[in-house]
């Protein structure tokens, strides 16, 4: 995989150390799961000219998926102290949501959405 210049050394270890090798910054978690789904965005509008091509970015595609898995244990296991936080692990689970089959729609994933409504209406109140 062609590794861009955005991705961290934690990022790139945690390819082969796992979730272990990231840091427990919330922030910077959510900033790996956008860039992991810039990444898979940018190969799944790749037209591939061989099949070793096709297989080649079939690998990197399946390794960026196991990153953003491994990031994502990683911010299930880091607790958030701050409202800020909190806002950021719902966004890794709204980044994890985007790449899914799931009906937003559903009341589960509707309550979800709005625990994040409130968790920012409560900053905004907070910050005045």
């Amino acid at each position: 995989m062609c590794i861009d210049a955005k991705l961290d050394v934690q990022l790139v270890r945690a390819i082969r150390g796992g979730a272990a090798a990231l840091p427990r910054d919330l922030d910077r978690l959510h900033a790996y799961m956008g860039l992991i789904g810039c990444l898979l965005e940018e190969k799944a509008n790749e037209i591939e000219p061989s099949w070793e091509a096709a297989c080649t970015a079939a690998k990197e595609i399946e390794t960026l998926l196991l990153l953003e898995s491994t990031v994502a244990e990683r911010a299930v296991g880091t607790g958030a102290h701050t409202l800020r936080a909190v806002r950021s692990k719902l966004a890794i689970w709204n980044a994890l949501s985007d790449g899914a089959e799931e009906d937003l729609d559903a009341p589960r994933n509707r309550l979800i959405l709005s625990i994040g409504d409130d968790l920012q209406r409560l900053a905004l109140e907070a910050a005045l």
